[in-house]
């Protein structure tokens, strides 16, 4: 299980400038991400993460609570996670400037138990046919496999765990909840805002 992240950062703009920068698609690509955001309910869009040049990975997301200049929440799921976190930004007026507050929460990485017992049996018949663990793409690279067994009954094929699968934490949400975050609020966002104050 991951830890929850609550960050408070302040910002000696208004909050609708803060709002601005946090919204635009281009100006969040400039602070956080390349993406294709917008700013509306049920929106689906993603994050291209890029640590190495050339390699990028995305992140999968939905607005899922949109009010304007207060309040933006989106969901948060890359492929190494099970399920989605959940990224909550808040701003409040404050005397010269905005509070903006970040969460991010949900963040708990227990497999679904439907899904695991799914790759279980196809690796498990997978060795049974002396064939190479396999996955569903969604699946490969969150599994270390030890070791399994089958037993047959009536010509069915039931799968045994005998050893263990171990889910692999999130490189990229691991990276964000260690120091990730703070970088681009405290070092990329002011940069953004004093740019963007500086052109409206």
């Amino acid at each position: 299980m991951l830890r929850d992240l609550k960050k408070k950062v302040f910002y000696p703009y208004p909050p609708q400038r803060v709002w601005q920068v946090l919204t635009n698609r281009h100006t969040l690509a400039a602070w956080l991400m390349e993406n294709d955001f917008e700013p509306r309910v049920g929106h689906k869009f993603r994050f291209l993460y890029s640590s190495i040049p050339g390699l990028a990975e995305s992140i999968d997301c939905e607005v899922i609570e949109l009010d304007e200049p207060k309040r933006l929440s989106f969901t948060w799921q890359d492929s190494m996670m099970y399920r989605p976190s959940i990224v909550i930004w808040t701003l409040k007026p404050v005397d010269g400037g905005t509070q903006l507050q970040l969460e991010h929460k949900g963040l708990s990485q227990e497999p679904d138990e439907t899904r695991l017992s799914e790759a279980m049996r196809y690796s498990a018949i997978g060795a049974f046919l002396h064939e190479p663990m396999r996955l569903s793409q969604p699946w490969q690279g969150r599994f270390m496999h030890e070791s399994t067994a089958l037993t047959a009954h009536s010509s069915v094929l039931s799968p045994i765990p005998v050893g263990r699968y171990e889910a692999l934490n999130s490189v990229i949400l691991s990276s964000f909840l260690d120091g990730g975050w703070d970088f681009r609020l405290s070092e990329r966002m002011p940069q953004v805002l004093v740019s963007f104050a500086s052109n409206n």
